[in-house]
């Protein structure tokens, strides 16, 4: 399903006129907010000027000690969850710092100003390790040319034991982490990355979402698989081409929630961290060995089925996956052999860590994940978490899995008579709606502000 344009504009204006609002504000914001959460005598010598990312502007304030911070903004009309979101990544960044060996930044303080939070955090030297594999020639994220192939192994080496640390730490419910006097909880609901996109430019209403944590990963694939149901009910434009295209993305998302429902028992966990954008330009590091010396960027971390954390790594291209979207049947020839060569490299890190005694033989991952591809759990947990790339996973490689051969009419008949009287009330109303090009306000701008 494409964007919604009209929501992308309304995301895109909201962006404008809070960044003004900022800038006004800068460079004695973020000083004194630096100065504020650092404490001590030394002036500030040095603002930096703004780094714009997907979902946050940042900016590096120096001491004259020379002791520096990163002062963070989520962007209002990128990020849509912003209070929420900050402080799940706080509680996140604090667990990694004491619970695993990941080196993470430290938080020195958080709050609000007059347009919403802020993170003040610790500066993490070193070198992007995106930057030392991107081509620089071109544009999209792809693959330097001469860039070797130790050089990728290294790549993946690194990003292979971090992935490994993420897995150690296991949970009896799926959620946002909370720490406690008594220790971390998982208490409040699993914040998406998805679920920002679904309102950033699927225009959902913010508040549509389940308010819970999740005890089996049945229960949370079936609210993932609402929420497929959910975008194509409330975005509005660009969302079918006519009657036919409703009737089929109506289909897939009640078939995937079949699937969904069939795949797994109602069993409880063990669940794992999961952090939905982790990616070497996340992974910051040093020396000709490429070590790691930070890793940054925790939003959208929350304790997850442990099959996404089972599944061979979307990143492992340097790609966004909605660059697949093209042809996805032209990725896999591209994606395989990197995606021996990283269970390779896993497995050796796997190996070197259960001799030092630090991972037990049956939390390797590497197996797994080399037969994510051929179980179709890769494409399923995809699905769940991409709603803009769901109805070409779904019929491309979910539907003939799950329910062979067939015409459209026969996997009508699979549906329940609930489903039936749904689909037929829902196809006019996406239709008018298409017709209509218009967009509904969910929230006030003071709402949004405070959100």
């Amino acid at each position: 399903m494409d964007w919604d344009h009209l929501a992308e504009q309304s995301s895109d204006q909201l962006f404008a006129g809070w960044l003004r609002l900022l800038f006004q504000k800068s460079p004695a914001l973020p000083s004194r907010l630096a100065s504020q959460h650092r404490g001590g005598t030394a002036p500030v010598t040095d603002v930096s000027e703004f780094t714009t990312g997907a979902c946050n502007i940042c900016c590096i304030v120096t001491f004259a000690d020379g002791f520096r911070v990163l002062v963070r903004f989520p962007i209002l009309g990128r990020s849509r969850f912003r209070t929420e979101k900050t402080r799940h990544e706080i509680a996140v960044m604090r667990f990694l710092s004491r619970q695993t060996t990941l080196p993470v930044p430290r938080v020195l303080g958080a709050g609000r100003w007059g347009c919403g939070p802020y993170l003040v955090m610790t500066v993490v030297e070193g070198t992007l390790l995106s930057q030392r594999l991107r081509d620089p020639a071109v544009d999209a994220p792809r693959r330097n040319p001469q860039v070797s192939d130790a050089d990728l192994e290294r790549a993946y080496r690194a990003m292979a034991q971090i992935v490994l640390e993420l897995s150690k730490p296991t949970f009896s419910s799926i959620g946002a982490l909370v720490e406690e006097p008594r220790g971390w909880r998982v208490a409040p609901r699993p914040l998406t990355l998805n679920m920002n996109e679904l309102v950033r430019v699927g225009n959902l209403p913010p508040g549509i979402f389940a308010e819970k944590t999740f005890g089996t990963a049945r229960a949370y694939f079936e609210e993932l698989a609402t929420q497929q149901q959910l975008h194509l009910q409330h975005q509005r434009n660009d969302a079918v081409k006519d009657e036919a295209d409703c009737r089929k993305k109506y289909l897939a998302r009640c078939l995937f929630r079949k699937i969904a429902r069939e795949l797994y028992e109602a069993q409880p966990g063990p669940f794992r961290l999961y952090c939905d954008d982790l990616r070497p330009s996340n992974v910051l590091v040093s020396g000709p060995e490429w070590t790691t010396t930070g890793v940054i960027d925790w939003e959208y971390t929350y304790v997850a089925p442990a099959e996404f954390t089972y599944t061979a790594p979307w990143w492992l291209l340097f790609e966004s996956p909605e660059a697949w979207e093209t042809d996805l049947q032209a990725f896999l020839p591209r994606f395989t052999p990197r995606l021996r060569l990283f269970c390779h490299v896993l497995r050796a890190c796997e190996t070197e860590q259960i001799q030092q005694g630090t991972l037990h033989d049956a939390d390797r991952l590497s197996g797994r994940m080399a037969q994510s591809m051929d179980s179709g759990v890769f494409w399923f947990c995809l699905a769940a978490r991409k709603s803009f790339l769901f109805d070409e996973i779904y019929w491309t490689f979910l539907d003939p899995r799950y329910f062979g051969p067939g015409s459209l009419e026969d996997r009508v008949a699979l549906l329940s008579a609930e489903e039936l009287v749904e689909l037929e009330r829902l196809v006019p109303v996406k239709v008018q709606q298409a017709r209509e090009k218009r967009l509904e306000e969910h929230l006030s701008f003071d709402e949004l502000v405070e959100l």
